[in-house]
């Protein structure tokens, strides 16, 4: 089987899964629209729909990695789906790089119905390249989807792995700056705030929007999102077996 017959199939999987629809896509872009028309722009001292648009692509970005991803290798390793792959010429990176790309593939189209509801709705200025803003979530991709990939080895169960995503995806959303400035947060915390790859999405994402032309903040996320990225695959390529 080729990379391009298994990034197909991946696809073909995503769109199948009408729960999995439901979670990746219209969970994200609800809870943008609610949080945009709740008068927060007096609390947060900033125009709050403005400001949550990108942290909501990031969230939905590392949802769909540490949570949809997850789950669903957890479910086909207890399937013993994923022990077959033994029998086959497949290698570990072909499987690995298809399903990321793949499923890449479906948070570009996240970020970019995010992106238009904002624009058409909320009036959202979005001032900057475009073609930056597909940069950071294709490195976001390769982040959180591989992680996703790393939790699912921890356990051949929901109910193994479940403890994992939830703790990890506390931090990695709440701990962020996704839902509102780091600044906010008690100091002890920021100092966590500011390594965590959801801080450098969110915060990327929100440059290019919001003020485009600050390229050494934009290039410093983007060198930090790399380097996550390189030390999860590390990590991915360590520990993903096909064999139970």
């Amino acid at each position: 089987m080729s990379f391009w017959q298994l990034f197909v199939c991946h696809l073909k999987v995503v769109y199948r899964n009408r729960s999995g629809f439901f979670w990746t896509v219209i969970m994200p872009v609800g809870m943008y629209i609610v949080l945009s028309v709740l008068p927060l722009d007096a609390l947060m001292g900033i125009n709050y729909s403005d400001f949550i648009l990108p942290g909501i692509a990031a969230f939905a970005i590392m949802q769909g990695g540490i949570y949809t991803l997850a789950y669903w290798m957890v479910d086909l390793r207890s399937r013993g789906v994923i022990k077959r792959f033994q029998a086959t010429p497949l290698k570990k990176s072909e499987l690995i790089l298809s399903l990321v790309a793949a499923r890449a593939v479906v948070m570009l189209v996240q970020v970019a119905l995010l992106t238009l509801i904002g624009i058409l709705v909320f009036r959202a200025p979005v001032e900057g390249s475009l073609l930056l803003a597909v940069i950071f979530v294709v490195t976001g991709a390769f982040v959180f989807l591989p992680l996703g990939l790393v939790i699912s080895t921890f356990g051949n169960t929901y109910d193994a792995v479940a403890p994992i995503t939830a703790g990890v995806g506390f931090v990695f959303g709440f701990l962020s700056n996704i839902f509102y400035p780091i600044e906010v947060i008690p100091e002890v915390l920021q100092t966590l705030s500011k390594i965590l790859p959801t801080t450098y999405l969110a915060d990327g994402l929100r440059n290019i929007y919001l003020t485009p032309g600050n390229w050494e903040k934009i290039l410093t996320d983007l060198a930090f999102l790399l380097i996550w990225a390189l030390v999860i695959n590390l990590l991915t390529m360590w520990r993903f077996k096909f064999e139970e």
